[in-house]
């Protein structure tokens, strides 16, 4: 890509990347801590959610598109991205209750996001480099780059 956006395949990838030190870190606070778990959490969430929205309105209709196959890949990401938002909800609703370990949540989440990352990253993201228009892949970058804000925010 020109103007030094770089492929969008990177960009993504490079999302998964900063999420994934979020929830390390997130997973590194004792229970204890449960205030600054519920803060991190949030912002990781938060970032979780606004990377799963710039996939399925600006990257997934467009892969899924005139193929059967790729739909059918779509439609299991789709399903993934549901069971990841329901994960989310059952840790935020368990810090939410006060210091508890949320660690089989976690593993739960873990579960199905970690290989539904490796699946996108191996099989999805490297079509988006050679069939997104310059300006479609400007747009998914700047969409992974604009903050979201948190949910106890203003």
């Amino acid at each position: 890509m020109s103007e030094g956006t770089g492929p969008p395949s990177r960009a993504l990838a490079g999302d998964h990347d900063e999420l994934d030190r979020w929830l390390e870190e997130f997973r590194a606070i004792p229970p204890s801590e449960n205030d600054r778990r519920c803060e991190l959490f949030d912002r990781f969430a938060t970032d979780l959610r606004r990377h799963i929205a710039v996939e399925e309105r600006l990257l997934f209709p467009r892969f899924g598109e005139g193929d059967v196959s790729r739909r059918r890949l779509v439609d299991r990401m789709l399903d993934e991205h549901r069971r990841i938002e329901e994960a989310l909800q059952r840790i935020s609703r368990r810090l939410d209750e006060g210091p508890a370990s949320t660690e089989d949540l976690e593993l739960e989440l873990l579960n199905v996001l970690w290989p539904h990352n490796v699946l996108e990253e191996e099989s999805v993201y490297p079509w988006f480099d050679t069939h997104l228009s310059r300006e479609q892949a400007r747009e998914v970058i700047q969409e992974l780059k604009t903050p979201t804000p948190a949910r106890n925010e203003p």
